[in-house]
């Protein structure tokens, strides 16, 4: 009779230790497989209201995902504009309310419109994609703008911009409006700081720097001459036009916070071109 070894012992192939009762055995796999396929089904039935819920939730999370990212490609009416010494643009944000871009765009002298995207780090005007996708139908040229704050991070602030912004619904170079309010708090190397930084990610981004809007007395003291390289974009209301003290020269000024367009109710910033400024 062969033997094996175990534990340095020779032990007989046919010692009882190695006996299996393999009737005993086949009897116990088959009674675990049936009561795990019972607990199975049993498991499915409690879950099957749940997974159809799971799968209708999902359903209406995907078509409300199509809905609202897919762009619809209107046609965009042909217009013809002409250059004026009076006005040649306005720039908008929520404060207008509904506009009638219609109207707006049966204004020849309009050749662009600034509309307000982004403010700071997390909030966005919530007119503004109604107003690109209803003023490019009525084929006017927009470009959108961004409310620098200074005390909140510029990579923040560049996130919100490009998470809203559409680069094939653009016309324009974006722009980024640096204003007293919301700067005041800070010093002047923080915010030109900040700034630069801002005005470096949307140039990787887009290929061009921004075009840079301020107030005339607040851009003189707060960010000239180091941004006079720039688009400039000056607000200075009446009848003087920005004036800036070194070799930097401004492409458009705001002359005036309170005039009247047909197809805007109350208000509107007008704009005028400068210093041999076009669209092309």
């Amino acid at each position: 009779m062969g033997a094996i070894t175990q534990n340095n012992r020779r032990v007989p192939i046919n010692s009882k230790e190695r006996h299996i009762p393999w009737t005993k055995l086949y009897r116990y796999k088959h009674k675990l497989r049936k009561e795990f396929k019972r607990r199975y089904i049993k498991f499915l039935h409690r879950i099957r209201p749940l997974s159809i819920c799971t799968l209708c939730v999902t359903i209406f999370c995907a078509i409300w995902h199509l809905y609202n990212n897919i762009k619809i490609a209107y046609p965009q009416k042909e217009r013809t504009t002409i250059f004026s010494d009076d006005y040649n643009g306005i720039d908008v944000s929520k404060y207008q309310g509904k506009i009638d871009w219609e109207k707006v765009a049966s204004d020849p002298k309009i050749q662009f419109v600034y509309i307000k995207a982004t403010e700071g780090a997390r909030q966005v005007d919530n007119k503004y994609h109604d107003y690109v996708d209803d003023a490019r139908k009525e084929g006017l040229k927009i470009g959108s703008y961004h409310y620098f704050i200074g005390r909140k991070p510029a990579k923040d602030q560049f996130r919100n911009f490009k998470k809203h912004i559409d680069k094939h619904t653009q016309d324009l170079i974006p722009m980024v409006d640096v204003e007293e309010a919301g700067n005041s708090s800070i010093s002047r190397d923080e915010l030109q700081r900040k700034l630069n930084e801002f005005m470096q990610l949307v140039k990787s981004e887009y290929g061009k720097y921004p075009l840079l809007y301020s107030q005339y007395g607040f851009y003189k003291e707060k960010l000239s001459p180091e941004f006079d390289k720039y688009f400039l974009f000056i607000a200075r209301y009446g009848k003087n036009p920005p004036t800036l003290n070194s070799f930097g020269r401004h492409n458009i000024w705001q002359y005036t916070e309170k005039d009247e367009i047909h197809g805007v109710k109350g208000y509107v910033d007008l704009d005028r071109f400068c210093n041999g400024t076009t669209l092309s």
